[in-house]
């Protein structure tokens, strides 16, 4: 389970990495995104573009917007099935941009980022809730399972499209076989991770020393 993420790029990076989006004004910064706090995604009708969504999708067909959050990752499996899903992986797919993300394990939080520490294009799908004549756009975060690096970190991580195919996942007419060839676990050896600061548990903690790293300290056992 993936339940917290970061995008710090700046404003400038931020535009040299997604040139062509429109709508840059919804992207925001944040070292601490959960659930039900909203961030930007990209998605595409006749061109690219970004908005702002909450993280945790809300299934179109919900009789309110009483969103419990739950579904804010969404494993590969079964994904083309499920009724939250089926209609948002065939329809509605979109990038959720970020420079990291975080896994608890083993009661300690750990930062992972690209070992070149370029912008991550998280594969994610959003859905849209009209109530009241007013919008209610959400998302989830798909995963698959984990690669070498993290392998015993744990059991998953996020399915990342790579830049050559952000076009097809984002085009709505992409075939869905197609769709599924692309969410395929990360190549070993491009991801890196270290302990982080137990305050990342506090969803409304969000300053850079949430990046920094913690040194664990060393006990008498260690010394043997």
């Amino acid at each position: 389970m993936i339940s917290r993420y970061s995008l710090t790029l700046t404003q400038d990076k931020f535009i040299k990495s997604y040139p062509n989006v429109d709508k840059q004004y919804a992207y925001n910064k944040s070292y601490n995104i959960s659930p039900l706090q909203k961030s930007c995604i990209i998605y595409k009708n006749e061109q690219y573009e970004m908005c702002q969504a909450v993280w945790g999708l809300l299934p179109h067909f919900a009789k309110d917007r009483n969103n419990n959050g739950n579904l804010f990752n969404a494993a590969t499996v079964g994904i083309c099935s499920k009724p939250s899903y089926r209609i948002p992986i065939r329809q509605s797919r979109c990038i959720i941009p970020a420079d990291s993300y975080y896994i608890y394990h083993k009661s300690y939080w750990y930062r992972v980022m690209k070992r070149d520490r370029s912008p991550i294009q998280i594969a994610g799908m959003y859905d849209i809730v009209t109530l009241d004549q007013s919008y209610y756009i959400s998302f989830s975060m798909i995963t698959v399972g984990p690669n070498r690096d993290l392998n015993g970190l744990q059991q998953c991580m996020p399915a990342v499209i790579k830049d050559e195919l952000i076009d097809s996942w984002l085009e709505k007419t992409t075939p869905l076989p197609q769709v599924v060839d692309m969410l395929n676990v990360s190549e070993n050896y491009q991801w890196i991770y270290y302990r982080v600061s137990d305050r990342l548990a506090d969803e409304n903690y969000n300053t850079p020393d949430l990046h920094e790293e913690v040194r664990a300290e060393r006990t008498l056992f260690d010394l043997v």
